[in-house]
Protein backbone atom coordinates (compact mmCIF):
# COMPACT_ATOMS: atom_id res chain seq x y z
CA UNK A 1 0.00 0.00 0.00
CA UNK A 2 1.15 3.59 -1.00
CA UNK A 3 0.98 6.66 1.69
CA UNK A 4 0.54 9.03 -1.10
CA UNK A 5 -2.38 11.49 -1.11
CA UNK A 6 -4.54 11.11 -3.94
CA UNK A 7 -4.46 14.01 -6.64
CA UNK A 8 -6.54 16.79 -6.61
CA UNK A 9 -7.49 18.43 -10.24
CA UNK A 10 -9.00 21.83 -9.83
CA UNK A 11 -11.88 22.81 -12.16
CA UNK A 12 -13.03 26.32 -12.63
CA UNK A 13 -16.77 26.58 -12.65
CA UNK A 14 -18.49 30.03 -13.67
CA UNK A 15 -20.83 31.27 -10.60
CA UNK A 16 -23.69 30.66 -13.07
CA UNK A 17 -22.67 27.15 -13.42
CA UNK A 18 -22.31 26.95 -9.96
CA UNK A 19 -25.05 28.94 -8.61
CA UNK A 20 -28.19 26.47 -8.85
CA UNK A 21 -26.27 23.72 -6.76
CA UNK A 22 -25.03 26.55 -4.38
CA UNK A 23 -28.71 27.74 -3.71
CA UNK A 24 -30.15 24.04 -3.23
CA UNK A 25 -27.03 23.65 -0.55
CA UNK A 26 -28.31 26.64 1.06
CA UNK A 27 -31.97 25.34 0.65
CA UNK A 28 -31.22 22.36 2.71
CA UNK A 29 -29.38 24.42 5.57
CA UNK A 30 -25.77 23.93 4.58
CA UNK A 31 -23.08 26.30 4.65
CA UNK A 32 -20.90 27.05 1.50
CA UNK A 33 -17.63 27.40 1.04
CA UNK A 34 -16.50 29.64 -2.23
CA UNK A 35 -13.10 31.34 -3.05
CA UNK A 36 -13.41 34.82 -3.73
CA UNK A 37 -12.21 35.94 -7.01
CA UNK A 38 -12.00 39.91 -7.67
CA UNK A 39 -10.25 42.72 -5.63
CA UNK A 40 -13.56 44.38 -4.42
CA UNK A 41 -12.73 43.46 -0.94
CA UNK A 42 -9.42 43.60 -0.64
CA UNK A 43 -7.29 44.34 1.27
CA UNK A 44 -8.82 41.76 3.38
CA UNK A 45 -10.63 39.09 1.02
CA UNK A 46 -7.67 38.58 -2.09
CA UNK A 47 -8.46 36.74 -5.04
CA UNK A 48 -8.05 33.67 -5.17
CA UNK A 49 -6.41 33.25 -2.34
CA UNK A 50 -9.47 33.45 0.66
CA UNK A 51 -12.60 31.92 1.29
CA UNK A 52 -16.13 32.88 2.15
CA UNK A 53 -18.32 30.87 3.96
CA UNK A 54 -21.90 31.49 2.87
CA UNK A 55 -25.50 30.55 5.06
CA UNK A 56 -28.87 31.04 3.90
CA UNK A 57 -30.46 34.44 5.57
CA UNK A 58 -33.92 36.10 5.80
CA UNK A 59 -32.90 38.45 3.06
CA UNK A 60 -35.53 41.36 4.63
CA UNK A 61 -33.48 41.02 8.26
CA UNK A 62 -29.82 41.86 7.40
CA UNK A 63 -27.96 44.80 9.51
CA UNK A 64 -25.93 47.23 8.12
CA UNK A 65 -22.42 45.69 8.41
CA UNK A 66 -23.20 42.53 6.90
CA UNK A 67 -21.57 41.18 3.83
CA UNK A 68 -24.05 39.32 1.51
CA UNK A 69 -23.95 37.45 -1.95
CA UNK A 70 -26.30 38.79 -4.12
CA UNK A 71 -26.99 39.58 -7.97
CA UNK A 72 -27.21 42.62 -10.17
CA UNK A 73 -29.89 43.27 -12.17
CA UNK A 74 -26.90 42.47 -14.92
CA UNK A 75 -27.02 38.52 -13.93
CA UNK A 76 -23.07 40.03 -11.90
CA UNK A 77 -22.67 38.05 -8.27
CA UNK A 78 -20.92 40.00 -6.10
CA UNK A 79 -20.21 39.89 -1.97
CA UNK A 80 -20.06 43.38 -0.71
CA UNK A 81 -20.44 44.93 2.82
CA UNK A 82 -24.08 46.83 3.33
CA UNK A 83 -23.70 50.58 4.40
CA UNK A 84 -26.90 51.34 4.26
CA UNK A 85 -30.47 49.62 5.05
CA UNK A 86 -33.46 51.85 3.77
CA UNK A 87 -36.25 50.10 5.01
CA UNK A 88 -39.08 52.61 3.96
CA UNK A 89 -39.53 54.16 7.02
CA UNK A 90 -35.86 54.98 8.21
CA UNK A 91 -32.45 54.16 7.10
CA UNK A 92 -29.62 53.03 9.27
CA UNK A 93 -26.31 54.10 7.98
CA UNK A 94 -22.97 51.85 8.83
CA UNK A 95 -20.75 53.67 11.71
CA UNK A 96 -23.95 55.89 12.59
CA UNK A 97 -25.81 56.05 15.75
CA UNK A 98 -28.36 57.99 14.35
CA UNK A 99 -31.21 57.18 12.42
CA UNK A 100 -32.26 58.86 9.58
CA UNK A 101 -35.84 59.23 7.43
CA UNK A 102 -36.45 56.95 4.25
CA UNK A 103 -35.70 57.90 0.86
CA UNK A 104 -37.99 55.31 -0.51
CA UNK A 105 -40.52 53.27 -0.24
CA UNK A 106 -39.46 49.80 0.23
CA UNK A 107 -36.57 48.04 1.59
CA UNK A 108 -33.52 48.48 -0.47
CA UNK A 109 -29.71 47.83 0.71
CA UNK A 110 -26.89 50.44 -0.42
CA UNK A 111 -23.66 48.21 -0.90
CA UNK A 112 -20.02 49.13 -0.94
CA UNK A 113 -17.02 47.07 -1.53
CA UNK A 114 -13.61 47.25 1.39
CA UNK A 115 -11.32 48.15 -1.78
CA UNK A 116 -13.92 50.83 -3.36
CA UNK A 117 -15.50 54.06 -2.63
CA UNK A 118 -18.38 54.04 -4.83
CA UNK A 119 -21.64 53.06 -3.55
CA UNK A 120 -23.76 50.84 -5.27
CA UNK A 121 -27.81 52.10 -3.91
CA UNK A 122 -31.00 50.15 -4.26
CA UNK A 123 -30.57 46.59 -4.11
CA UNK A 124 -33.13 45.07 -2.96
CA UNK A 125 -33.64 41.94 -0.71
CA UNK A 126 -35.04 39.73 -3.48
CA UNK A 127 -31.25 39.83 -5.30
CA UNK A 128 -29.64 38.28 -2.32
CA UNK A 129 -28.92 34.78 -1.77
CA UNK A 130 -27.21 34.24 0.71
CA UNK A 131 -24.78 36.03 3.82
CA UNK A 132 -21.06 35.68 4.69
CA UNK A 133 -21.07 33.60 8.26
CA UNK A 134 -17.17 33.60 8.44
CA UNK A 135 -14.23 34.43 6.19
CA UNK A 136 -11.06 31.64 5.69
CA UNK A 137 -8.06 34.47 5.48
CA UNK A 138 -4.68 32.55 4.89
CA UNK A 139 -5.59 29.65 6.60
CA UNK A 140 -7.35 31.67 9.33
CA UNK A 141 -10.72 31.51 10.25
CA UNK A 142 -12.84 34.22 11.40
CA UNK A 143 -16.22 34.39 12.42
CA UNK A 144 -18.51 37.11 11.24
CA UNK A 145 -19.82 37.75 14.71
CA UNK A 146 -16.59 37.92 16.79
CA UNK A 147 -15.64 41.24 18.13
CA UNK A 148 -12.26 40.95 16.72
CA UNK A 149 -14.13 41.50 13.08
CA UNK A 150 -16.25 43.94 13.89
CA UNK A 151 -14.10 45.89 15.15
CA UNK A 152 -11.54 45.33 12.36
CA UNK A 153 -14.60 46.46 9.55
CA UNK A 154 -15.90 49.51 11.32
CA UNK A 155 -12.01 50.76 11.96
CA UNK A 156 -11.93 50.39 8.08
CA UNK A 157 -15.04 51.52 7.47
CA UNK A 158 -14.38 54.84 9.28
CA UNK A 159 -10.75 55.04 6.80
CA UNK A 160 -13.02 55.54 4.10
CA UNK A 161 -11.94 58.94 3.57
CA UNK A 162 -8.32 57.74 2.87
CA UNK A 163 -9.10 54.61 1.89
CA UNK A 164 -7.97 55.27 -2.24
CA UNK A 165 -4.31 55.78 -0.67
CA UNK A 166 -4.49 52.95 1.74
CA UNK A 167 -5.44 50.61 -0.99
CA UNK A 168 -2.77 51.78 -3.45
CA UNK A 169 -0.22 51.86 -0.49
CA UNK A 170 -1.40 48.00 0.27
CA UNK A 171 -1.14 47.36 -3.42
CA UNK A 172 2.20 49.04 -3.85
CA UNK A 173 3.84 47.07 -0.30
CA UNK A 174 2.35 43.82 -1.44
CA UNK A 175 3.96 43.78 -5.05
CA UNK A 176 7.60 44.56 -3.28
CA UNK A 177 7.09 42.00 -1.39
CA UNK A 178 5.98 39.39 -3.59
CA UNK A 179 9.28 40.89 -5.56
CA UNK A 180 11.55 40.11 -2.12
CA UNK A 181 9.72 37.07 -1.34
CA UNK A 182 8.48 34.62 -4.06
CA UNK A 183 5.19 32.64 -3.37
CA UNK A 184 6.13 28.84 -3.74
CA UNK A 185 3.31 26.20 -3.75
CA UNK A 186 3.53 23.20 -2.15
Amino acid sequence: MSNQRPEYRAVEVSLNELSPLMLECLAQGQEVLMTVTGNSMSPFLRHKRDQVVLSACDPTALPVGSVPFYRRDNGQYVLHRIVERDDGVVRARYGSRQVMPSVGGELTYTMLGDAQWNEEPDIRPDQVLAVATAFIRMGRRWECDSAAYRRHRLLWHRLLPIRKTLIWLDRRLEWRFRRLFPYKER
